[in-house]
């Protein structure tokens, strides 16, 4: 099965055979494509009940209701999760990443999102995790970041926090259009904040500073 490039580009830092929770599994098709084309295990879940019901009909599809376990859950209460298998949260915002990972961690995480990286970094570093992989995608206009986090310790700069040890490394193509794409959108925030003396000027100043050094 073929799935988008968003779905791919997690599916990238999932090994072979390891044992996958997918908490907020929209559709399971994440699930499904892991099952198939990586031998994963997985259990997948999510809040709405009409979303599991529509997981449960792709699996079926697909012929492997054995070997994908669904089931409707809230990643805000303590699942109680196996500590050997890689938790993936993807399709959601930091701020529900972090709040999930107060009741939910396994030894090895797996996040994406669009939104706020520099403290999806910094915060999830400081629960005793290192970032061991990452990439960058675009789809629908955005582009996704996707981290594996795993247990271990780290120090990292405000750059690597910011835009990510691995990416840094690596600075292809696509991790400039994504720099200067969010460069063009935090300046003119930059400007207004400087012009009215917003709190956030300080803080904005410095991820300009950090941003223009790689354009």
């Amino acid at each position: 099965m073929k799935v988008s490039n968003r779905l791919y580009s997690v599916s990238l830092l999932v090994h072979e055979n390891e044992k996958i929770i997918d908490i907020g599994c929209d559709h399971g098709l994440l699930d499904i494509y892991l099952t198939l084309n990586k031998k994963c295990i997985c259990s997948c879940c999510d809040v709405s009940p009409n979303i599991v019901f529509r997981a449960v009909s792709n699996i079926s599809k697909y012929h492997l209701l054995d070997s994908i376990n669904v089931f409707v859950g809230n990643g805000y209460n303590d699942l109680k999760l196996d500590y050997d298998s890689v938790m993936i949260l993807a399709g959601m915002g930091t701020a529900t990443i972090l709040k999930i990972l107060e009741k939910n961690k396994t030894n090895n995480i797996i996040c994406q999102t669009n939104t706020d990286l520099y403290l999806l970094r910094k915060t999830i570093c400081e629960m005793g995790y290192f970032i061991s992989n990452e990439n960058i995608t675009f789809e629908n206009n955005r582009y996704y970041i996707t981290i594996r986090f795993t247990r271990g310790n780290s120090l990292y700069s405000y750059d690597e926090l910011l835009l990510g040890p691995i990416l840094l490394q690596k600075k292809d193509s696509l991790f400039h259009d994504y720099v200067v794409n969010l460069y063009n959108k935090n300046i003119n925030g930059y400007n207004k904040s400087f012009e009215y003396g917003s709190d956030s000027f300080k803080e904005l100043r410095k991820m300009i500073y950090c941003l223009k050094k790689y354009i």
